[in-house]
């Protein structure tokens, strides 16, 4: 059982050779579904940020120099003029300084230097995937969990909309689950064997890098270690590497220790948000995870039979889900769940172990076909949601990204100006082109820019996506950029377009 006393380890059973085969083969269908529908390339905000500062960390930078136009310093421009998504600046406005964590860039680097730079992000992504999908297995054995309720905990979480779309793309959620996870359950196995308690610090130390608010799951993992002091020495020291590069970096790029890229974010935290997030929550989590997560409100009804069990998975699932309430994006979209999937494990062991009591209340044994019949509506469910989301669409529509920095490369010359917004990330991974923000350009700033481009011979193209170019935005394009604007091209949904300054008025 998942208690503070040490677990017990059952005996190997021997099985029928296809028996034994089963989870490799269903590991490996659900690889296979991810290598189909990847999408892991440098997109938007988010998704090259991470890759952009990966890139920066196998130069051994911590920041970018900015890509300025002769003659139009920074300093003599507005602030973001120069600034691609992902970046802040720094205070001279002379370099680019990383707005998202270091983890998963660190983790995209490393495997940069095995499979190169094209795999590395997916295979990344990926592996964290499935790696999600064992440590739910393993935690759920370790609540005490048979076989086949461990994986219809797996199979929850395989077929969540929501670990699906994070799965396929270059995002920090299912990084996060998997570094907290594996954080509380070595911390837990650790009560057996001492030494694990090592890793159990360095998982948690990685989860803070690649997510600054996973240091939520020290809550857990303190519990689980308890008052050990050398299970407190050997996750102190696990930890410490990682918190050291934490503090460096820190120091070097912003300038403190104790700060993140995300600034100052204290207004994005309000009493005001709790009602519409608690809504949220509730219509939402069943949709992501089930109906059947919804069984977890009982986890309190177990309280007796494994009292300290109980906390953890509670506390882990609150900390989270407490701290989120009052986030202002939480409750924005469904999507913005992705910040308590790390919780997502325990919520799912917890879910299981009410549903295997109330049948055993039942006198309720759970027989083979009634699991599978389970497992099959499950499937299903998490499919037909997936599709209804387009989640099987994500990987083609970021690739839009390369392919329209390609195309860029293809048909402007090398001197060429872009403006841009939501390709900015983009440009900056794809391209050596020199671009700017229109969205940060006032019409007399953008005059300064264009006099000095037509003074040095150098066109002017812009890239828009849709939503840039509908009728109100586009009027505040053609208010930020005054002048006239060709269209020249296409990739897909995003336009190209050419200023020509010769009918500007």
């Amino acid at each position: 059982m998942l208690t503070p006393a040490a677990p017990r380890f059952r005996a190997r059973v021997s099985l029928p050779g296809w028996k034994r085969w089963l989870p490799a083969a269903a590991f490996l269908l659900y690889a296979l579904l991810l290598a189909c529908y990847m999408g892991a390339y440098a997109g938007g905000s988010d998704q090259s940020g991470y890759l952009n500062n990966a890139r920066l960390l196998a130069k051994g930078h911590v920041t970018a120099p900015m890509r300025i136009l002769p003659g139009l310093e920074a300093k003599t421009l507005p602030l973001y003029t120069y600034v691609p998504l992902g970046f802040i600046p720094d205070r001279d406005r002379q370099i680019l300084i990383p707005t998202y964590p270091m983890g998963l860039p660190l983790l995209i680097m490393g495997m940069a230097q095995i499979t190169g730079w094209e795999h590395a992000p997916g295979l990344v992504l990926g592996l964290h995937a499935l790696l999600g999908l064992w440590l739910v297995l393993r935690l759920a054995h370790a609540a005490g969990l048979e076989t086949g309720w461990a994986w219809l905990g797996a199979l929850m979480l395989a077929t969540s909309p929501l670990y699906l779309l994070m799965s396929l793309q270059v995002m920090s959620d299912v990084p996060a689950l998997v570094w907290v996870t594996a954080a509380v359950y070595f911390a837990w196995i650790s009560r057996e064997r001492t030494w694990l308690a090592l890793p159990a610090g360095m998982a948690l130390a990685m989860a803070v890098l690649v997510r600054p608010t996973d240091l939520l799951a020290l809550v857990p993992v303190a519990m689980v270690t308890g008052l050990s002091w050398r299970r407190w020495v050997l996750l102190a020291l696990g930890a410490l590497p990682g918190a050291c590069f934490q503090g460096g970096f820190n120091l070097i790029a912003y300038g403190q220790i104790f700060t993140t890229g995300y600034g100052y974010i204290s207004p994005s935290f309000s009493l005001a948000n709790v009602p519409a997030t608690l809504l949220h929550y509730a219509v939402w989590l069943p949709v992501v995870l089930t109906p059947l997560c919804l069984l977890a409100l009982g986890l309190p009804a177990l309280w007796r039979r494994q009292p300290r069990a109980m906390a953890v998975l509670a506390a882990w699932v609150l900390v989270f889900l407490v701290f989120y309430l009052f986030y202002l994006h939480t409750h924005q979209a469904w999507g913005y769940l992705r910040f308590l999937l790390p919780a997502f494990p325990s919520l799912i062991v917890a879910t299981l172990l009410v549903a295997r009591t109330l049948l055993g209340r039942f006198r309720l044994t759970p027989r083979p076909w009634w699991l599978a019949a389970a497992g099959a509506a499950i499937l299903a469910y998490g499919i037909s949601w997936s599709r209804h989301f387009d989640v099987f669409t994500i990987g083609h529509g970021e690739k839009v990204y390369p392919e329209t920095t390609a195309w860029l490369r293809t048909h402007l010359p090398p001197n060429a100006v872009i403006a841009s917004m939501q390709t900015t990330g983009a440009l900056l991974y794809y391209t050596k082109f020199t671009f700017f923000r229109w969205d940060m350009m006032p019409p007399e700033s953008f005059q300064r820019i264009a006099a000095a481009c037509a003074a040095a011979g150098r066109p002017i193209y812009a890239t828009l996506y849709p939503f840039e170019i509908e009728e109100k935005e586009w009027a505040a394009f053609e208010k930020h950029l005054t002048g006239r604007w060709t269209r020249i091209g296409a990739v897909r949904h995003v336009s190209i377009w050419r200023y020509d300054p010769s009918t500007a008025p």
